[in-house]
């Protein structure tokens, strides 16, 4: 075998890990919607609920927390999911800081600043309003990153984006500081 092939082979194992990490955190997010779902119709006696009350079921499933975790399963942050909003609210044993790349160059400046521009075209086109567009804020104390709030993150598959690549994000954070948490 040449040295490409072993190459392409190791690049191939690598995005197939990779795939694998990303459909097992997608399962692990499946199973806790079944168990929230349980839970709520056992709450509701297995009656069909009116119109009014499947409303307020909604809302209770979007506000649900959930967990971003690195590999070795350390909490790096919890997101809180609401109708339109995000919450992100960071691990505080773990020291993130705003100098602590990719947070800035990457999730800010090119993944939420591109989805913000996205929405300005879309506002300019008159398919939204400017209500309608993401924004974004960062809370911190001092240089120390205490979360993320995210207005109007819009549908289901930029939610999806959003975990994604906040998950990504802090995990590359979480590898850069490992040794000096220790």
């Amino acid at each position: 075998m040449s040295e490409e092939e072993v190459k392409m082979l190791l690049r191939m194992r690598e995005d197939i890990k990779k795939k694998i990490e990303r459909l097992e955190e997608e399962v692990m997010d499946l199973q806790k919607a079944l168990e929230q779902i349980d839970a709520l119709i056992v709450r509701g006696g297995f009656k069909r609920p009116s119109p009014a009350k499947e409303e307020v079921t909604a809302e209770e499933v979007a506000a649900e927390a959930i967990p971003l975790r690195a590999q070795d399963g350390t909490l790096l942050a919890t997101l809180y999911v609401g109708e339109r909003d995000l919450e992100v609210s960071l691990s505080e044993e773990l020291n993130f800081t705003l100098d602590i790349p990719p947070f800035q160059s990457f999730l800010l400046n090119r993944v939420l600043s591109g989805m913000r521009s996205s929405d300005e075209e879309k506002i300019s086109r008159g398919e939204i309003t400017p209500g309608e567009a993401l924004s974004y804020q960062v809370s911190a104390e001092g240089n120390k990153i205490m979360g993320l709030t995210i207005q109007n993150f819009g549908g289901e598959r930029r939610l999806r984006e959003i975990r994604s690549t906040l998950r990504w994000t802090l995990e590359k954070m979480y590898e850069k500081i490992i040794p000096s948490q220790g």
